[in-house]
């Protein structure tokens, strides 16, 4: 049993680990987060579509974007880890390489 659950505090949901997931699982997922959370419909786009500029994302969509991601994905990225991703290919591949450890 993890220390802090024998304490009885509360552990973030992020600190449990989530089953190992492959590129379509995360690409899904992407794909949900920009329909859902983002009101950007991605079929429109390829994979090396630029965030900012083809996209369309702002300051705002990039700071709804991380917290969708780690809520639905268990994967927190950084500021800086987010703001190095730009193609939706580079964000793809910054969330499966976080996943993996």
């Amino acid at each position: 049993m993890p220390q802090a659950a024998r304490k009885g505090s509360l552990t973030k949901f992020h600190d449990v680990p989530f089953p190992a997931m492959d590129s379509s699982t995360i690409s899904g997922e992407l794909a949900s987060i920009f329909r859902e959370d983002l009101q950007i419909d991605v079929s429109r786009f390829t994979p090396d579509s630029h965030l900012i500029d083809e996209v369309g994302l702002d300051s705002v969509a990039f700071a709804v974007g991380m917290v969708a991601i780690e809520e639905k994905l268990g994967v927190v990225l950084s500021e800086e880890e987010l703001l190095a991703c730009n193609t939706l290919a580079d964000l793809d591949t910054a969330i499966r390489n976080k996943a993996q450890g």
